[in-house]
């Protein structure tokens, strides 16, 4: 028989979350950490290794269409993409952050197709870094970017940014990449 307290000791995730800052309390290389997102992306999201600027891309595009009754009665078509951007360093500067910052945004951004059928095409950078010097890790909490086509009638574009310290076991998120702590700290913890 299961007890409450088998239940509750189950859901406990193995890490903590405060502010905007996540700590998975484990001693992972950046290498280990990169390859636990590979992993965890690679179920939705197309992933190219060693682009010119980054160490992966992942790309996810969707599109959603309502009918009714019927195929040819087309009410509606939404289409919507993100792309996630992983760079591994040895220590990030809040130099190297906001050039690697500048880059996502304007790469993720570059995809867009504003149209009454867009609805948006977000931007997400991925630093693992084995250290973090305190003034990248306060430039990472307020990085934003956001934009918004035709008054948001033609769609959004939004930017989510994480780093990750290794020697730390410790992620930092900007106010947008708050919705990913649970699943960041999943991946981070989960067991390969």
């Amino acid at each position: 028989m299961i007890k409450p307290s088998d239940i509750k000791k189950k859901a406990e995730p193995g890490y903590k979350i405060r502010g905007q800052v996540l700590d998975y309390g484990l001693k992972l290389t950046t290498d280990e950490i990169l390859e636990k997102f590979m992993e965890s992306y690679s179920v939705y999201y197309n992933i190219t290794r060693h682009t010119p600027d980054f160490d992966a891309e992942a790309v996810f595009d969707s599109k959603g269409e309502q009918y009714f009754l019927i195929k040819a009665a087309k009410v509606a078509e939404m289409n919507t993409s993100e792309y996630v951007y992983f760079k591994k360093l040895k220590r990030l500067t809040a130099d190297e952050l906001t050039i690697l910052d500048k880059k996502a945004w304007e790469l993720g951004i570059s995809h867009a197709k504003p149209s009454s059928k867009h609805k948006n095409t977000d931007a997400v950078l991925i630093v693992i870094a084995d250290s973090v010097d305190e003034d990248a890790r306060e430039l990472a909490r307020k990085l934003k970017h956001s934009k918004n086509y035709k008054f948001a009638l033609h769609g959004y574009s939004n930017y989510r940014l994480v780093v990750v310290e290794a020697t730390e076991g410790k992620a930092y998120f900007n106010r947008q990449a708050c919705i990913l702590m649970g699943l960041v700290g999943n991946i981070l913890v989960r067991r390969s």
